[in-house]
């Protein structure tokens, strides 16, 4: 299944081994969770969600992806290594994994409560 909690998992596993990339990645779906939260507890229509995290989550989601392609192209991470396939499990699912920012009440993950 293609939810932001299964791809966060893979990061969450590599914590010691990539402290400091994985940090950056959990920040940033983080805020993207935080952004989801308080709309639904605004009682935002799916409407009004979408345009929330168009404004708030899009942006912060273009620099995982920019972050991502950053890691492969300057070499920085052998994408062989355990954070190299967590980053191209999130890449090739990418499509799905960011429905929320185009698809009026898609959730963010499989999981009703998220984490």
């Amino acid at each position: 299944s293609s939810c932001l909690a299964h791809a966060r998992r893979k990061y969450v596993e590599l914590t010691e081994t990539f402290p400091e990339e994985v940090r950056f990645v959990l920040e940033t779906l983080r805020e993207v969770y935080i952004t989801d939260a308080r709309a639904h507890q605004e009682g935002l229509t799916p409407e009004l969600r979408l345009l929330r995290h168009q404004a708030e989550s899009a942006p912060r989601m273009a620099i995982l992806e920019q972050w991502m392609r950053t890691q492969f192209e300057e070499r920085r991470i052998e994408p062989n290594s355990t954070l190299g396939a967590a980053i191209r499990y999130m890449q090739k699912r990418w499509p799905e994994l960011t429905l929320f920012l185009r698809v009026p009440g898609a959730p963010l993950d499989n999981n009703a409560k998220g984490f």
